[in-house]
């Protein structure tokens, strides 16, 4: 797939079951990012979905900038956190959601085009047994930051989930879905039925499920999406649309900035590991295996040049220093917590 044709996607088959509109309470938990947040509302705003269908839920957590005023002047809703933490505002918007569907974004995400909404809707018209649904690319602009095109390329923000093959996204040289599951080609997605515990890592941005559904799982007072999916996917619903359509994640300014949120993740890993379900590898040995493969170099080095071969940008020969980086980041921090608990 070249830069040229790329995530035609996000504007193809726009047609819609006429005058059938789904309600949508869209979630976003924010702290101090009333820039992004503007950008985030102002893409719901283009969408040429029916206003009246949609409501916006702006869970903030003691934001001191004006966050606030930017989701109000966007006629959201706003709900209030104050613990600092990102699971507890999507409980919190879970819970005060109104309609059929809720989905699920960040601050940090816009979405691509007008269509966005009307067309991850339309699984759920045409296929009342699928439980959810996301897009199965991040979209891509060789204007945004190095991180940024390194996260859309790779599909992934930390390239261990990308080595432990539980990632939920393709990387932009990928076009058939083909990461887990049971794959049913319907045109502008992938229905997907997924088995047990072998599911990708469901539920982040840009996921929209039934609500009524997210309400029988586990998700008071921590919405731990991955959890939530797999408990889903346990009760019999497991059937979801992967959409051929991508989201815009603004993830990171700079790579000092990518390196702190890897560390801020692996940090809230390890202290809300007690209560997390989802499984992150079957084996050790798994986890072994794919750290030999991220600090030798070799075959991340080769997943960068046959990248580098199809779309050329310098971002992907990022991955092999970030596969080393990771690796240092992660071992620091390990120590250190089983240190503390000491």
């Amino acid at each position: 797939m070249t830069s040229n044709n790329m995530r035609s996607q996000d504007y193809i088959n726009s047609e819609m079951i006429e005058n059938e509109f789904l309600t949508i309470s869209i979630v976003i938990p924010n702290f101090n990012s009333q820039n992004l947040l503007k950008k985030c509302l102002a893409s719901i705003k283009t969408q040429n979905y029916p206003k009246e269908k949609i409501e916006i839920l702006v869970v903030d957590d003691n934001s001191t900038d004006n966050s606030i005023e930017v989701a109000k002047r966007y006629g959201a809703k706003v709900l209030y956190n104050g613990n600092r933490n990102c699971e507890i505002g999507k409980s919190i918007g879970l819970r005060n959601a109104n309609s059929d569907l809720v989905l699920f974004i960040d601050a940090d995400n816009i979405l691509p085009a007008p269509n966005w909404i009307r067309q991850i809707v339309r699984p759920f018209l045409k296929h009342p047994e699928i439980a959810g649904a996301e897009p199965i690319w991040f979209k891509y602009d060789k204007t945004d930051s190095l991180p940024n095109r390194y996260c859309a390329l790779f599909g992934v923000n930390d390239p261990l989930s990308f080595y432990l093959n539980r990632r939920d996204r393709l990387m932009l040289t990928e076009e058939k879905w083909y990461l887990f599951g049971r794959a049913k080609n319907m045109g502008d997605y992938y229905l997907v039925t997924f088995d047990g515990d072998e599911i990708p890592t469901l539920g982040s941005i840009g996921f929209i499920a039934k609500r009524k559904l997210l309400l029988e799982t586990t998700h008071d007072p921590y919405f731990f999406h991955m959890d939530s999916c797999c408990e889903l996917v346990n009760k019999g619903y497991n059937k979801f649309a992967m959409m051929k359509m991508s989201i815009k994640h603004l993830h990171s300014t700079s790579v000092l900035e990518f390196l702190h949120k890897l560390k801020r993740n692996i940090n809230l890993f390890l202290k809300y590991r007690s209560r997390r379900k989802y499984k992150w590898y079957k084996k050790s040995i798994d986890l072994i295996l794919s750290i030999i493969i991220m600090i030798t170099l070799i075959v991340p080095t080769w997943e960068s040049i046959k990248g580098y071969r199809k779309i050329s940008d310098i971002a992907w020969f990022f991955h092999p220093i970030f596969c080393l980086v990771v690796i240092i980041i992660y071992t620091i921090v390990i120590i250190t917590h089983n240190i503390q608990k000491i």
